[in-house]
């Protein structure tokens, strides 16, 4: 009886040292995005939008949806669309961009630098 519980007792130990050292890490990580949002955010000037800017974002968006000439007049400009260079450009920068932040997404959704880590025996 006494060898089932020592080995319950070794197996509740090792998860709570396990939950320990992954809350650690967590809070680490969490400080140090954290400062590097800061930062970014002084660095950019950035500033969450007024209350005004906001009011005018949702009115012209409202009048959009209410207006079929508008969305109209916007399908016409969409289709007659030209690209050039520079859009070309902007397009490649912004979509290797998205591309980035959707593999460290994956990295870090699988835990693992390449493929996914084995699991064992079972699916």
């Amino acid at each position: 009886m006494s060898a089932i519980v020592s080995k319950a007792t070794g197996i509740v130990n090792n998860a709570v040292a396990k939950s320990t050292y992954l809350a650690n890490q967590a809070v680490y990580w969490g400080k140090v995005g954290a400062e590097v949002g800061k930062i970014v955010y002084q660095k950019e000037a950035l500033a969450p939008p007024s209350t005004a800017q906001f009011q005018q974002v949702y009115n012209n968006a409202l009048k959009f949806v209410q207006t079929p000439a508008l969305q109209k007049e916007f399908f016409q400009k969409a289709a007659n669309f030209k690209p050039t260079r520079e859009c070309a450009v902007k397009a490649a920068v912004y979509g290797t961009q998205l591309l980035a932040f959707f593999s460290v997404g994956e990295v870090i959704g699988r835990r693992s630098l390449f493929g996914y880590p084995s699991v064992g025996g079972h699916h």
